[in-house]
């Protein structure tokens, strides 16, 4: 080979390996996005905790959603991401994660968190709607998933009757005696003027 055709073959195969390595990098991510979502579909109910602050729904707040699990980090099966989801009554994804990396699972917003992250913010929408059902999942290194959800409501609307006034026995016999005094005393004029 000459060295212009060595040159142009070295730079061919160069360009090769690069294209092939960028269209890596992008199947990877969309591989691991597309299992991650199948682990959920066959998650099984947890036993774990999770916490939400506030706990009723309100439009435009920011929440603090929190996963306890008292696994032991030793286990076989521990704990590779947590996973969290925000659905309407109509299980339309809503709401906001702040967090760094999200995915979508079935056109649901997902925050992705570590092992060592047990928490993040979401704010909720502008939106009127009655509820919210928080998902959270636990993804172990086993490929299996547990989930526990937790739905925010809106605090009913409470109407605050007037008090309502029940005399006591006090202002009830302080009114009577006056009410006495005040007949006795026309009757006492009248009696006597008769015996005078």
């Amino acid at each position: 080979m000459h060295e212009a055709e060595t040159s142009k073959w070295i730079m061919a195969t160069f360009v090769f390996l690069v294209q092939l390595l960028f269209i890596g990098t992008l199947i990877v991510p969309a591989y691991t996005q597309i299992e991650r979502c199948n682990l959920l579909l066959n998650a099984t109910a947890g036993n774990f905790t999770v916490t939400v602050t506030p706990e009723a729904y309100q439009a435009n707040t920011t929440y603090l959603v929190k996963i306890s699990d008292n696994r032991n980090l030793t286990d076989s099966n521990n704990v590779t991401k947590y996973l969290l989801q925000a659905l309407s009554p109509q299980n339309v994804s809503m709401g906001e994660w702040k967090v760094a990396d999200r995915g979508n699972c079935s056109s649901t917003d997902t925050a992705i968190l570590n092992a060592t992250q047990k928490a993040a913010n979401w704010t909720s929408p502008d939106s009127n709607i009655s509820s919210v059902e928080i998902r959270a999942y636990i993804i172990f290194t086993d490929k299996s998933a547990k989930f526990k959800t937790v739905t925010l409501k809106k605090e009913s609307e409470t109407t605050t009757a007037p008090p309502t006034t029940t005399p006591n026995s006090i202002s009830m016999v302080q009114s009577s005696s006056f009410f006495i005094a005040v007949i006795q005393l026309p009757l006492l004029l009248v009696t006597s003027k008769l015996l005078s």
